[in-house]
């Protein structure tokens, strides 16, 4: 079966991808070729001035540079406040946590985000700066905290005034942890909360007949 919406061809290209530490090349790359593709005929849409999204996350953890054999895959939650300056630029924050039986990643980290409404989508790009902590249960266990830099960004279809559902949101995640590179890749899904509206500039609605 021939797979023709573009949020179909790019997620499966993201799952498909091979070695993981290609991670900052195919975000950066993906994102924006998606947006460029999106319907001509779309009409822009007001951008959100507040957006609140919770929900999973998976992250393919760079664990070999603990000890471990292959990398390890987690499991969690992602939370992201936003609150949006003009339409096309916005200041995020995000706060994560995944987690497996030998191992857990969490981190806080803030920075700008960029927008592109294109209809009842809204497309986003952002560079967060922030703090990672691991713990690793293996022997007595350790853990560590160094600087994270997350790159990605994602998709947001509207299903209601208030409520978007985030297609996807994809990250890379450079962390440091144990005096060590690690280069992570993290997959996010889940709900927004959006408040206000910042309108197109010039946009007026347009008057009814009498």
């Amino acid at each position: 079966m021939k797979v023709s919406h573009p949020a179909v061809r790019l997620l499966l290209l993201l799952m498909k991808s091979s070695p993981w530490n290609n991670a900052l090349r195919i975000t950066i790359f993906s994102v924006v070729p998606f947006a460029a593709g999106t319907s001509a005929r779309a009409l822009a849409q007001d951008v959100p001035r507040v957006q609140i999204f919770g929900g999973y996350s998976y992250t393919r953890f760079d664990s070999r540079s603990f000890g471990f054999a292959d990398q390890s895959g987690l499991n969690g939650y992602n939370f992201s406040p936003a609150f949006n300056v003009f339409r096309g630029f916005g200041v995020a924050a995000e706060l994560s946590g995944q987690y497996a039986s030998k191992l857990n990643l969490r981190d806080l980290a803030v920075g700008p985000q960029f927008l592109y409404p294109r209809g009842k989508t809204l497309f986003f790009g952002h560079i967060l700066i922030g703090d990672a902590r691991t713990l690793v249960r293996v022997g007595n266990g350790e853990g560590d905290t160094s600087r994270v830099i997350a790159l990605g960004g994602g998709m947001d279809l509207d299903i209601s005034p208030r409520f978007a559902l985030r297609i996807f949101q994809v990250d890379y995640l450079h962390t440091t942890l144990f005096q060590d590179k690690q280069n992570n890749l993290r997959f996010s899904t889940g709900l927004v909360y959006q408040w206000g509206a910042i309108k197109r500039k010039g946009h007026r609605v347009p008057a009814q007949a009498p």
